[in-house]
């Protein structure tokens, strides 16, 4: 009985919580990256995701969804050299929700603070000669 008591009395003050997330998309363009003066970076870049749907009508529906993703200091350095425009990668991480103040405007954010990241496809390199020929508007 005693114990019980001592269970249900911490139950109050100790709730368990999770925050993980967890992405698979495209990458939505090259990463930005930002170095503070202490030498530590920030990388920062877009992830689309999108689901397919069929709608009241029967007609299949994309939906794409744009996250923010960030990455802080070691894991920053590896996306700056190995994450690029249009690659496909696994991301997980935690959702931060930031606000700040712009010309008396506060503004609010959502961002993936992201911990871990793993590469699935490298985007499809462009030869200069092919992309050439693909701008020239002339068929095959």
């Amino acid at each position: 009985l005693v114990a019980n008591q001592a269970i249900k009395s911490q139950a109050r003050y100790f709730s368990p919580s999770l925050n993980k997330v967890i992405l698979m998309g495209n990458v939505g363009q090259d990463p930005k990256i930002i170095q503070f003066e202490n030498g530590k970076k920030l990388a920062t870049f877009s992830l689309a995701t999108s689901r397919r749907y069929k709608d009241g009508e029967g007609n299949l529906v994309e939906q794409t969804e744009w996250h923010k993703v960030r990455f802080n200091n070691e894991k920053a350095e590896l996306v700056e050299r190995l994450i690029k425009k249009g690659a496909l990668v696994t991301i997980d991480g935690s959702i931060r929700y930031d606000s700040f103040n712009k010309d008396g405007v506060e503004i609010h954010t959502t961002n993936i603070l992201a911990t871990n990241f793993e590469i699935k496809a490298f985007p499809k390199r462009v030869n200069p000669e092919e992309q050439a020929e693909g701008q020239s508007g002339e068929d095959a």
